[in-house]
């Protein structure tokens, strides 16, 4: 199985070598792909360096599986020479998540819908989901599929690595005292602050990662206008690890406890019973699994459930579940 990943320098980058570096089904290193300010930089893999090269228009030849995470605009500009070569793009970024043809795989949830890679496959492209929707869909999924969810509300609690090196910089220099200059990527001080303000500014008065968590959730979960989603998103000072607390109202009476045992018995989700329980965003750093804690029903609602649910949004939240969907197009399961 030949692979590559694109924005193989970044942040997620990165992480996605460091675990395609434990999949046994990867017989050769991945090629690693950059643009031409990166080009050159040497990355570890199995114990030998890896030297990245600039992406160009015949990068993607005689490739199986290609990991993007490079930003939407290399996305759109590159998914579609790579799917064209034959390759399955596997994109983190926003620029096919809502395609019509493009499936949002979440691979716990709907992997059925890939198919491995095998002789005389064609190209495709298959779109990453934003990480606080994806920790959002493991933990509603379960609940949808026993109780039958038809609203929920979520407001996230954001680490600053999901904005990339550049801000996991920024945060540590305010830290220690250095003041945002005008060119800071984030909209007032980030140190010691919470900023419900992530992406750009939409019409209907919300910020754009508010309405990537509605739209991805309703086609992760395979439902329409019929699960009604509202989202507040917010950065806080924290280094890596989303948290969010999330209400859902269901179509049936729910009972905790079986609430909890559909949770608990999710691929990829563990929780605590105990409802005075809960598990950290530092507590959850480094780790595959999403957390979900403070399960309890609602006292004024017996059709409404509370969590509080956390994952590293760096390994499930961006690496990981692409990693895990290459698995799959690899035929692992």
């Amino acid at each position: 199985m030949k692979t590559a990943i694109l924005g193989a320098s970044g942040l997620v980058g990165r992480t996605m070598l460091e675990l395609l570096a434990e999949r046994q089904w990867l017989s050769e290193p991945p090629r690693l792909l950059v643009s031409g300010r990166s080009a050159g930089a040497e990355l570890p893999f199995r114990g030998e360096k890896l030297v990245c090269t600039e992406v160009g228009p015949d990068s993607f030849e005689g490739l199986d599986i290609v990991l993007f995470s490079a930003g939407g605009g290399p996305s759109r500009k590159w998914g579609p020479i790579a799917a064209a070569a034959g390759a399955q793009v596997v994109d983190n970024s926003s620029a096919w998540r809502m395609d019509s043809d493009t499936p949002l795989v979440v691979p716990e949830i709907n992997g059925g819908l890939l198919r491995p890679v095998g002789p005389g496959s064609s190209g495709g492209i298959i779109a990453n989901p934003n990480c606080s929707t994806i920790q959002i869909a493991m933990a509603v999924a379960p609940l949808d599929r026993v109780f039958g969810v038809r609203e929920t509300q979520v407001t996230t609690l954001q680490a600053v690595s999901g904005g990339g090196q550049a801000a996991l910089a920024e945060l540590k220099a305010q830290n220690e005292g250095q003041a945002p200059g005008p060119d800071s990527l984030f909209p007032r001080p980030m140190a010691h602050n919470v900023l419900p303000a992530i992406g750009a500014k939409e019409d209907d008065g919300s910020y754009e990662e508010e309405g990537k968590v509605g739209r991805e959730l309703r086609k992760i979960l395979g439902r329409g206008a019929d699960l009604q989603v509202s989202c507040t998103a917010t950065r806080v000072p924290v280094f890596n690890g989303h948290s969010a607390a999330v209400r859902v109202v269901c179509e049936k009476p729910v009972d905790q406890a079986a609430a909890c045992d559909a949770l608990a018995a999710w691929p990829g989700v563990v929780i605590t019973r105990d409802p005075h329980d809960f598990a950290t965003a530092q507590e959850m750093s480094g780790r595959n699994e999403v957390h979900v804690g403070r399960i309890r029903v609602e006292a004024d609602n017996p059709h409404a459930l509370l969590l509080w649910v956390v994952a590293d949004n760096l390994l499930k939240g961006a690496a990981l579940n692409a990693v895990q969907i290459a698995d799959l197009l690899a035929g692992q399961k």
